[in-house]
């Protein structure tokens, strides 16, 4: 029963990958100078003004949700109701993907099933990898699934304004995210996601080994926003070197505590996805829960505005 109904979503996600080109372009690691560019303007204004306004993007975003229990699927039943009022058709993972150990023996119970009216409507994954996603074989049955558009373990992708730097933190490779945050014509927003926090007041706290030289990097690029999971819980971090970093680890698994920290802005220990509206001027980040209105929101003008 798993194999046909991973094979009813890879040919109609495989279909619906081709006309997407044209919104979206992979810029994949391994081919050499992909992530490369010249002549960059040096702020979301300039870019803007080069390549003219762009659409908002509205996108969701949930990390360390794979568990395949109730609250998941009370998270991603939120999620589709929210949809209605509120579209997005793309979401974004921080890994986690999979409990216990991104074996493709669960993707039924805890990606299809819980998230079916989200893909029955054709609404696109993007994923990165987390530490339980890379248990089995490192992580191979998730790349190997198209439903969850792991074209390469480490990738960008381009639509609406907005470069999206996808990274595996399980074993950071610094020359492509060196490249992979600069910047090309058209990118008024740089948002980069991965599973091990840069910043975090929870449990696991920040990742040993990212700073100082990671917030450096983001800030000269110009990101505007780093999503990371692993703590599960809800936090965003002051401006640090003018870069918003969110912990988005509510979407399923057991919650952790929040402890204080001294580049904390908010943190709240509760299941939650993170909903975003990319404008041409302002980018801005929704906490939404499992039943409720929004806790927390938070926006930012980004280079444009600084």
């Amino acid at each position: 029963m798993r194999r046909r109904t991973t094979l009813m979503y890879c040919t109609r996600i495989a279909a619906t990958i081709v006309p997407a080109a044209v919104a979206l372009t992979f810029i994949i690691s391994g081919i050499s100078g992909a992530v490369t560019t010249s002549g960059n303007p040096t702020t979301a204004a300039g870019r803007q003004a080069m390549s003219g306004p762009a659409p908002p993007l509205r996108v969701a975003v949930i990390g360390d949700f794979g568990t395949g229990g109730k609250i998941q699927s009370e998270v991603a039943q939120r999620m589709c109701r929210w949809r209605k009022s509120h579209p997005f058709d793309l979401v974004i993972t921080t890994g986690d993907n999979i409990y216990p150990d991104g074996s493709a023996r669960y993707f039924d119970t805890n990606f299809f099933q819980p998230y079916k009216c989200l893909l029955d409507d054709d609404v696109s994954f993007r994923a990165t990898l987390g530490n339980h996603d890379v248990v089995t074989d490192n992580g191979r049955p998730e790349l190997d699934e198209p439903a969850f558009g792991l074209p390469h373990r480490n990738y960008v992708f381009r639509t609406s304004g907005v470069r999206f730097v996808m990274v595996d933190s399980n074993v950071i490779k610094r020359d492509w995210l060196r490249r992979a945050t600069r910047t090309r014509n058209g990118d008024l927003w740089t948002v980069v996601a991965f599973h091990h926090p840069v910043f975090s007041p929870g449990e696991h706290g920040s990742t040993s080994g990212f700073r100082p030289w990671m917030p450096r990097l983001f800030r000269e690029r110009g990101v505007d926003v780093v999503f990371n999971g692993h703590d599960h819980l809800y936090a965003v971090s002051k401006p640090i070197g003018r870069v918003r970093y969110v912990v988005t680890g509510g979407g399923g698994a057991g919650l952790y505590s929040c402890h204080d920290e001294w580049f904390s802005a908010v943190c709240r220990e509760r299941h939650h996805f993170s909903y975003v509206r990319a404008g041409a001027e302002q980018l801005r980040v929704k906490a939404v829960p499992k039943r409720g209105k929004p806790f927390h929101t938070f926006t930012t003008k980004g280079v444009a505005g600084r």
